[in-house]
């Protein structure tokens, strides 16, 4: 079984769209070569760095790049590595030194007569901006033909800014034409080879060739970009970086072991700091998040043939059956905002038939006997493993690219686990990995077969709560245990107090009620029409917190206000638990416009005896006396700064008689209280 990864960084102080929603701008290419020139300097040196492009997704005006970089321990694919430019400046180079090199490479591969100019459509007919050679590699030798231009009528290209490679106006061609083609261009002094689509072997070819004809011509800032190679053997490690919204996303290689996963992850963590990028998200607040962007798991095998869940159809079955079983798996990893709004929904999150559905669905897989047709897995899951809009990239178990022949790159055999944001510590990062490969361990050597969980209501009111999240990942390292797989859930305490940190805590009677962050679901608003596109936003004016009283016999002595309302709690194995949740913020656009912002939350223990105040706390969702910040925190000191400030102790509180009514409770929420319910 093969395993991957999708960490993802953003600069220190993040500023611009790019770093926020959009998917590009104008630095983000400037880490990613940056980058990418540090995992040359130390871990793969003799490697070669190409910028391919990627999905062109509906409102972004060119495909996304992606910085790949290719490495073959003991094979040296680009030797001088000073001739490739990776810093964020423009080239030394001329258009003639365009012109030379594609005519000195056509002339080594002896097509001197097929190579040809290309303009842009705007320009004068008998401009250059760029070569182009007709070239493909067919029964271990190329092949080139003439194509219907010629120097004195140069190709017209389609107007844009991509390079010229993806602007050939292919359609044009005769119908049995060749249609791949090398092209070089002079950009901002850099000298940009597009790669056509090739195997290994020919790819492998190829690159020599331009890196040998490169060094004979003296040149530098060179730029390779258009396609990776095809078939490459396992030996090959690829490291891509990737434009994603908000992010830069590093595309691990696909590792054999776990041993080597953590190597890459590793490496590619040290090129990013190397670079100044980051794993932690400072907000306004004070608050530390991951970068926003996902760490994704991806598990497949080294081929079709050997892919163990295409082997064993019911394996599939196993993990979705033990992954609904087990929220923790879909919460505790995740961003902080989860629920049926977010980038990676449970399917039991989404339509009220998915449950039911993709039960069936497992019982289909389970029964496969002998040979099968492999899209049935497509068929099975690919209408199930979808958000509530049905998009199958946001799901929290993605198959876009396990067996679907609609799809480019579609049939790789992955299963993509999507509800695992950045964490601040790679190596815990690491250990997280390692917990899911222990799972899928366990699932192959003991299949889980159990029906599916109805949570109903308890999934959110429950689950959404750290403490009942723990207990659910305790229950996970026991069957771990059962099974031989020895996994200390204390190995992952770190990840929990980075998820659920506490706010603060109240002293009553020697002990301490203890007030932590909790996970909150973001309903999906209404259909909205921005121009060409149609979105849907959600509702982010709501937080939830979870207060936990490790010594339950205090209740015996008081009760707990919260902003005048009495707290309800529940049994617990770690004490007695209440959510909490209220409206932090003004949102638009947002549910209930009735119901004001109930932030400052204010604590108040209560003395039965008495029914007076012994201690209280105001906790601040935002800054405690100011209506804005001055600007996002310089550093994690700073940062810690702003969060201290926001609990503050109220002693003019203390010796009050309390002001208390009991809470207006609902079936849907026996564990947490709602405040946004106790305004009327």
């Amino acid at each position: 079984m093969t395993m991957g990864g999708e960490p993802t960084y953003i600069p220190h102080q993040p500023k611009g769209a790019e770093w926020n929603l959009e998917a590009m701008g104008p630095e983000k290419l400037g880490y990613a070569h940056k980058m990418a020139s540090n995992l040359l300097n130390e871990e793969c040196p003799g490697a070669v760095v190409l910028q391919v492009f990627g999905k062109w997704y509906p409102g972004e005006p060119l495909p996304r790049w992606n910085v790949l970089l290719l490495d073959n321990p003991g094979d040296v694919l680009w030797p001088v590595r000073s001739t490739l430019l990776l810093e964020d400046r423009e080239g030394q180079n001329h258009p003639r030194d365009a012109t030379k090199l594609a005519k000195k490479l056509a002339a080594k591969l002896d097509f001197s007569d097929f190579l040809v100019p290309a303009r842009n459509a705007s320009a004068p007919k008998r401009s250059t901006c760029g070569w182009v050679l007709p070239l493909d590699y067919e029964d271990d030798e190329w092949i080139s033909e003439r194509w219907p231009w010629s120097r004195e009528d140069p190709i017209p290209l389609f107007a844009g800014d991509s390079p010229l490679g993806l602007r050939l106006p292919l359609g044009d061609l005769p119908e049995d034409a060749l249609r791949r083609a090398l092209t070089v261009e002079c950009i901002n002094g850099a000298l940009h080879l597009f790669i056509p689509p090739l195997e290994w072997t020919a790819f492998r070819t190829l690159i020599h060739l331009i890196s040998e004809t490169i060094q004979e011509s003296g040149l530098t800032d060179i730029i390779l970009c258009g396609y990776g190679p095809s078939g490459a053997p396992e030996t090959v490690r690829s490291f891509g970086l990737a434009a994603d919204p908000g992010v830069l996303e590093i595309n691990l290689p696909a590792c054999n072991d776990w041993f080597s996963y953590h190597h890459n992850l590793i490496a590619a963590d040290k090129a990013a700091r190397q670079t100044g990028l980051t794993t932690i998200r400072l907000q306004l607040n004070g608050s530390v998040t991951g970068t926003g962007g996902g760490s994704h798991l991806t598990f497949g095998g080294t081929s079709l043939e050997t892919n163990p869940f295409l082997q064993r159809p019911k394996r599939i079955a196993s993990i979705l059956r033990f992954w609904q079983h087990h929220p923790v798996l879909s919460y505790a990893f995740s961003g902080q905002y989860v629920g049926p709004g977010c980038q990676a929904p449970r399917f039991d999150e989404g339509p009220t038939h998915s449950l039911y559905e993709t039960e069936v669905a497992c019982e289909g897989m389970e029964s496969i006997r002998g040979a099968f047709d492999p899209y049935w897995i497509d068929q099975f899951l690919h209408n199930l493993m979808t958000d509530a809009s049905g998009n199958t990239h946001r799901a929290e178990m993605c198959f876009d690219k396990f067996f679907n022949p609609a799809a480019p790159n579609g049939c790789a055999g992955i299963i993509e686990f999507r509800a695992f944001e950045t964490l601040p510590d790679t190596n815990l990062t690491a250990v997280v990995s390692l917990f899911i490969r222990t799972i899928i361990a366990r699932l192959v050597k003991r299949p889980f077969a159990r029906r599916l969980r109805r949570f109903g209501k308890h999934l959110h009111d429950r689950y959404f709560l750290p403490s009942w999240l723990w207990e659910d990942l305790q229950e996970i390292c026991e069957d771990l245990r059962n099974a031989g797989l020895d996994f200390d859930p204390e190995w992952l305490r770190p990840l929990f107090d980075f998820r659920f940190p506490l706010r603060g805590e109240i002293d009553v009677d020697g002990s301490k009620i203890q007030i932590r962050q909790a996970l909150e679901s973001y309903p999906l608003m209404a259909e909205e029409s921005q121009g060409l596109a149609t979105v849907r936003k959600v509702d982010n004016s709501t937080d939830r917190l979870e207060i936990l009283l490790p010594d339950p016999t205090l209740l015996e002595k008081g009760y707990l206000l919260v902003n005048g309302v009495q707290a309800h709690f529940t049994d617990h194995s770690a004490g007695a638990v209440c959510g909490l949740r209220y409206k932090c913020a003004s949102a638009h656009p947002a549910l209930h416009p009735n119901v004001p912002i109930q932030s400052p939350l204010l604590f108040e223990w209560v003395d039965s005896e008495t029914e007076k105040v012994s201690t209280a706390a105001r906790y601040h969702h935002w800054h405690p006396s100011e209506p804005v910040y001055p600007g996002f925190p310089e550093d994690e000191e700073e940062a810690k700064v702003r969060r201290d400030k926001r609990w503050i102790v109220a002693h003019e509180r203390e010796g009050l008689v309390a002001q208390g009514r009991p809470p207006r409770t609902s079936p849907e929420f026996k564990v947490t209280l709602d405040l946004r319910r106790q305004q009327f």
